[in-house]
């Protein structure tokens, strides 16, 4: 009995044994655990580095030197910021946008002209390409919508020796430099009864002689695209008036019509036997006539 006695109770220690280590290791990792929390929530709750980088204090307009009153600072994350932004608002002073930049917008590098490309419209003229101004009625300019830095196509209507009027699309996704003497901004209160737009577009030394000789030629239109919208399509043909009105024209030639045709086309004259007129009255019995 002593003996068996001695064995259940070393079994028994053996067990609390294991149930303290147990316990032991499991308060190890939920320790563990908790430290782990708690150094993440500490890490959260520390302020992150900011970066401090320039931006628009309100809306520029390309063609219009930069003023330092018009840029602010503005602090964000190193992940948000993008390669190309200014840290100096001096290093964008007096320097020209190649585009229109919105008020809070960070300033970039590749939406600046460079440093030594001059000031006003030279500034923003595409390496390789070239301004040309044509003069356009104002019902063919998008009626005084039309705006620097917009995208138009440019259509061209020709008369041809026939007295055969075509229109065509002659350039796509033109990129507007200025219209009249703006660089930027919008349009003020105009007279739009005797408005005569100037549009000056950015355009390829090939197209401008295009563009050139069509304005010699015939009537100019500007369509306006949306700034984003500046894929170039392929067109089924110019527009003429036969298309218009859904079919081709019919070209009658003037033919006089032969002898023959002619005297089979008089109408025959039949001779009427003239029937002499009653002179009293008509007794009228089923198919009987008597009198007259």
């Amino acid at each position: 009995m002593a003996r068996r006695q001695t064995g259940g109770r070393g079994r028994a220690a053996a067990f609390l044994v294991v149930s303290l280590i147990a316990a032991v290791s499991a308060t190890a990792v939920i320790y563990n655990l908790f430290q782990g929390f708690q150094e993440e929530l500490a890490k959260a709750q520390e302020k992150e580095e900011m970066v401090r980088v320039v931006a628009a204090g309100s809306e520029l307009f390309q063609g219009a030197s930069i003023k330092a009153e018009q840029l602010k600072y503005v602090e964000l994350p190193p992940a948000f910021v993008p390669d190309g932004t200014f840290l100096d608002i001096e290093e964008a002073v007096d320097r020209v946008p190649l585009e229109r930049v919105l008020g809070d917008e960070l300033l970039r590098i590749e939406r600046l002209a460079t440093v030594d490309a001059g000031v006003g419209l030279n500034a923003i003229i595409p390496r390789g390409m070239r301004a040309v101004s044509v003069n356009i009625e104002d019902a063919s300019s998008v009626s005084g919508f039309l705006n620097p830095g917009n995208y138009v196509d440019i259509l061209v209507t020709i008369q041809s020796s026939s007295k055969v009027y075509t229109t065509t699309t002659l350039l796509q996704a033109v990129k507007v430099l200025a219209v009249d003497n703006r660089l930027g901004g919008r349009a003020t209160e105009i007279d739009m009864r005797n408005y005569k737009p100037s549009v000056t577009v950015a355009i390829t030394p090939q197209d401008g002689e295009l563009l050139a000789h069509s304005a010699a030629q015939g009537k100019l239109t500007l369509t306006l695209r949306n700034d984003v919208d500046v894929e170039k399509k392929e067109f089924d043909g110019a527009a003429t008036i036969a298309k218009l009105i859904g079919r081709e024209q019919i070209v009658v030639k003037d033919v006089k019509p032969s002898k023959q045709a002619l005297r089979k086309a008089k109408p025959k004259i039949r001779k009427v036997k003239e029937v002499a007129k009653p002179t009293g009255p008509v007794i009228i019995r089923g198919r009987n006539v008597t009198g007259g």
